[in-house]
């Protein structure tokens, strides 16, 4: 199962919704995770999401 936290962009400081992994403490572009109050972004980190949808492309169907 995958969660999204908002988090610190991987550059620059903007905040971006990250791909983390249940029970994981980093997200999948390598971010740790940080608590984060404001949690209102249009934006999603491009390294996660592309990690993202190489790990669903991997997946085989059942």
């Amino acid at each position: 199962m995958y969660e999204m936290h908002v988090g610190t962009a991987v550059t620059g400081t903007r905040r971006v919704w990250h791909v983390v992994a249940h029970d994981q403490r980093a997200t999948l572009c390598g971010q740790p995770l940080e608590p984060v109050e404001d949690t209102q972004t249009d934006h999603h980190c491009l390294p996660c999401m592309s990690a993202f949808q190489r790990l669903m492309q991997a997946v085989e169907p059942a």
